[in-house]
């Protein structure tokens, strides 16, 4: 492994440079000198003493070129060779190996991809396509707003797991002296079934310098967000914020906050994720896990904390996090969990509506679906891989997902399980009463948190906005589930904070 993580440290160092020393602007300034230096030969309105003259200058600009070019493109390749020369001292890596790598058609081919992307892919960037994410789940984004260079550089993303997780050690030793002042003490998990108002909820923490969060310019490139944001900053730049892909009214632009931790969940626990179904964790432990896990939250810590900002404390919003409070309990012991509730028919017609919309939206483009299922997001469409919570999945009475019985099933499932875990860890929230006085449960959750600054929590206030009820069609729905429905939402009331 030390030598693919050698050869790409090469190529990443060598598009580095030629980024920062502006090679290839040079060249294509260089192109256009000659060119018109043809100009100026040709032309019949200039006189010989004009021509020399302006013959003259070009000149001077193509041999000042000229010195750029050959020996910014000596450094290039020099200076990353000289790292990989000094990991060979050190014991680290093999030169011969490394070369051999190198020269592979496999590293070859994905090599000129990345330069291709990197270095003649123009400044709007993969962004375009975080920018298009929303809510639940990222994937679901709209098919004609990626190009193909866009859609490469995530297929590469999403292909490379393994490597990226040998090039994450590697970032742990470059920002070791940073991610030291950074801390996953008194983590906050926001988690629920997808449309319960988790994402509301991530923003109003998201909008205070006191937590941290992991946003759509993370992607794609998830497990090494230090290293991805160093080599990315010179692509980025300030897009304005449109509709999410829900059709909401929610707005987002590459800042927002957004879920994509379940893409380390998904590359250690592969055996949780079945064809059809998530199967919920256990007592499980995986210190290699644990440890890659820690790391990256105070990764994301680092990048976004705010100059002068101390205490910056981390907070994820995943839906799956649900199948498993247990274990993030013991992980983070003093970690607080929030898990907001809705009224179950609205709740699941929101469900339900989903599910067809991005259906559909996976069915006029597989990399719509591609993108979902790579980071980790299963809530709707073609990926739909409910929790099996207590085995309820293969008792279901409703097979259908176009069903709102099936989602109400599984409404009932999730919720029931939480219900039934004698855990004073877990905090249910009431989304409805938290939108009508939108004050009151921000006082309550910066309490519940302790947060140090509960004025700016509350300031998102002036954001939320209750849901309009809707006149929801049950006549299809047995009265017995409508029964254990209604049995489940009287007891989350009961425990619920607000």
């Amino acid at each position: 492994m030390s030598h693919w993580i050698g050869a790409t440290l090469f190529v990443v160092g060598f598009l580095i440079l030629v980024q920062r020393l502006q090679l290839v602007e040079k060249s294509k300034e260089t192109t256009a000198i000659g060119s018109s230096c043809l100009d100026v030969i040709r032309s019949s309105q200039l006189s010989e003493e004009e021509k020399e003259s302006l013959l003259q200058k070009n000149a001077k600009d193509l041999f000042g070129l000229f010195f750029i070019l050959a020996f910014g493109g000596i450094a290039s390749v020099v200076l990353p060779l000289g790292l990989l020369w000094l990991g060979e001292k050190l014991g680290w890596l093999s030169l011969d190996a490394v070369f051999k790598t190198l020269l592979s058609p496999v590293f070859l081919i994905i090599s000129t991809v990345l330069a291709v992307i990197v270095l003649f892919l123009k400044p709007r960037q993969a962004q375009t396509t975080q920018q298009q994410s929303g809510g639940e789940a990222s994937g679901r984004v709209q098919a004609s707003n990626f190009s193909g260079l866009d859609r490469t550089l995530y297929y590469l993303a999403f292909n490379t797991s393994t490597a990226q997780i040998a090039l994450a050690d590697m970032e742990d030793s470059m920002f070791s002296e940073e991610l030291s002042s950074c801390s996953t003490e008194r983590s906050i998990f926001i988690t629920a079934l997808p449309r319960a108002g988790t994402t509301l909820l991530l923003e109003c923490f998201a909008s205070t310098p006191e937590f941290a969060t992991h946003c759509y310019r993370d992607m794609p490139f998830v497990l090494i967000p230090c290293l991805w944001d160093r080599f990315s900053k010179s692509f980025q730049k300030t897009v304005e914020s449109q509709e999410r892909a829900h059709g909401d009214g929610m707005q987002v632009t590459p800042d927002s906050p957004e879920a994509l931790e379940e893409v380390v969940w998904k590359t250690f626990w592969k055996r949780h994720y079945h064809k059809d179904r998530i199967i919920p964790w256990d007592n499980e432990r995986d210190q290699e896990f644990e440890e890659f896990f820690s790391s990256h939250m105070r990764k994301i810590i680092l990048l976004r904390k705010q100059q002068g900002a101390e205490d910056v404390r981390y907070v994820s919003k995943n839906n799956l996090n649900i199948a498993r409070t247990m274990m993030l309990n013991q992980l983070f012991p003093d970690s607080i969990t929030i898990i907001p509730f809705r009224d179950p028919l609205n709740h699941t017609a929101s469900l339900l509506k989903q599910h067809c919309n991005f259906l559909r939206i996976h069915q006029e483009d597989s990399f719509a679906s591609d993108y979902m299922r790579a980071i980790g997001h299963y809530d709707f469409g073609q990926n739909l891989r409910p929790v099996d919570f207590d085995a309820w999945f293969d008792q279901r009475q409703s097979k259908d997902a176009d069903s709102l019985a099936f989602w109400l099933e599984y409404w009932v499932a999730s919720y029931k399980h939480l219900l039934a875990k004698e855990s004073n860890f877990l905090n249910f929230l009431n989304y409805d009463a938290f939108c009508e006085n939108p004050e009151n449960g921000l006082r309550i959750l910066a309490d519940i948190v302790d947060s140090s600054n509960p004025e700016a929590l509350m300031e998102s206030a002036t954001r939320i906005h209750h849901p309009r009820p809707k006149e929801i069609d049950t006549s299809a729905v047995s009265s017995s589930l409508l029964e254990e429905v209604n049995f489940v939402y009287a007891q989350l009331k009961e425990k619920s904070l607000n």
